[in-house]
């Protein structure tokens, strides 16, 4: 499995916020909304690609999320639509999960220029940046994010400066 093309201690810290925000602390592998609610996720992550029967809520450490990235996700890592068929294996296969949030982070994350300058707000606005910046519903677990990174930071790269760019401000 990939390891996310991490490059420095800056990111792995970027990474490691984001992970533990998603999957509160590493407790969750799959969103607990809809492990409670799985006739409400069913309808709320519809979408006309989806494979009968299957949702694409958010599953693994970083919570993928839609079709269209459990497509790509089982494409890259593959060659295959083993993730479309069974979407459910993310949360259950702890390689998996780890598996497909690297995957994301190196295809989705790590090369944003923000995110390579140091701004942990671009991170989380190509996580969930539809949510959580710009505007979005939820910008205060934006900045709860930021929170948790400023705290991871120091142990990963000490004396290096947390920058907040690049989500709400």
């Amino acid at each position: 499995m990939p390891k996310g093309d991490i490059a420095s201690a800056r990111e792995a810290a970027m990474f490691l916020a984001n992970i533990l925000w998603e999957s509160d602390g590493l407790q969750a592998k799959e969103e607990y909304d809809c492990q409670d609610l799985p006739d409400w996720c069913a309808q709320n992550y519809k979408t006309p690609e989806d494979a009968p029967g299957k949702t694409y809520w958010g599953r693994g450490y970083i919570q993928l999320t839609w079709h269209y990235n459990y497509e790509a996700a089982s494409e890259g890592l593959f060659g295959d639509d083993r993730l479309v068929e069974s979407p459910d294996q993310v949360a259950t296969d702890e390689d998996l999960a780890w598996g497909v949030s690297f995957w994301f982070w190196k295809e989705n994350v790590h090369g944003d220029a923000g995110v390579q300058e140091g701004n942990f707000g671009s991170s989380i606005n190509k996580i969930n940046g539809a949510l959580e910046c710009n505007g979005g519903t939820a910008q205060d677990k934006a900045k709860k994010r930021y929170e948790m990174y400023k705290a991871i930071l120091p142990i990963f790269a000490p004396g290096e400066l947390p920058k907040e760019t690049g989500c709400y401000n």
